[in-house]
């Protein structure tokens, strides 16, 4: 599998679907959800954010009743000001885009359903020992999952495996394919019995391997009716 990952996931999993709508980015940072899934959703997990909360702040608008758990130890208030401030002052790109994020994030967090945790997510420090910090329970709730954590997402999947009954969708960002392939196809054969895949997507930023097959995969999963 290791020259056509690409094209077995893709005829083996992918169920498209007209309703899937991107929230977020129009680039890198944003993913396409099914919207009936987002207004259905009592709770967003996100794991990495970075400087870019576009995904986060679309969901957070589309359903007003949404809580948002944001998980990752590169950000903070302070952090995302001083870049955009950076931005303005040495004239480079994107500076409006950074103050936006900066001052949506701050929103998010002031609005009493979003909170943010200062934390590597890793078999350690799992997606249920956060929601349990901030006593936020998953029990009787229909939650949305988001994995964008640069590697880091493999030694999340047994948990979500384990607890895979608590999600109704799940969107990733998954990296180094080109040697980990064999982990996502074992994934998403465990999801399938749930779960279908609505979105596949080539991320060209995470370049290619010596097959052509890419590296870096951005999809969506949907639980099934």
């Amino acid at each position: 599998m290791e020259n056509n990952y690409f094209e077995v996931i893709s005829s083996e999993f992918l169920v498209k679907n007209d309703a899937a709508f991107r929230f977020g980015s129009i680039n890198d940072g944003g993913y396409y959800v099914n919207p009936k899934k987002v207004l259905e959703a009592d709770i967003l997990f996100s794991g990495g954010i970075s400087s870019n909360v576009e995904f986060e702040y679309d969901i957070f608008q589309f359903n007003k009743d949404i809580k948002l758990i944001m998980v990752d130890p590169t950000v903070s208030q302070i952090g995302l000001l001083s870049k955009a401030l950076l931005r303005i002052f040495f004239f480079k790109n994107e500076k409006l885009r950074y103050l936006i994020n900066t001052l949506t994030f701050v929103l998010m967090l002031q609005s009493g359903r979003g909170w943010h945790i200062k934390k590597w997510l890793s078999s350690k420090t799992g997606i249920l020992q956060c929601m349990y910090e901030k006593n936020v329970s998953f029990e009787n709730k229909k939650s949305l999952l988001k994995l964008d954590i640069e590697g880091g997402e493999y030694d999340m999947l047994d948990e979500i495996i384990e607890n895979i009954h608590l999600f109704n969708c799940m969107v990733f960002e998954f990296h180094d394919l080109d040697v980990k392939h064999t982990l996502l196809y074992d994934f998403l054969k465990k999801c399938s019995t749930h779960f279908d895949m609505i979105h596949l997507e080539v991320n060209h930023c995470g370049g290619f391997s010596k097959y052509g097959q890419p590296k870096l995969l951005e999809f969506t999963l949907e639980r099934k009716i």
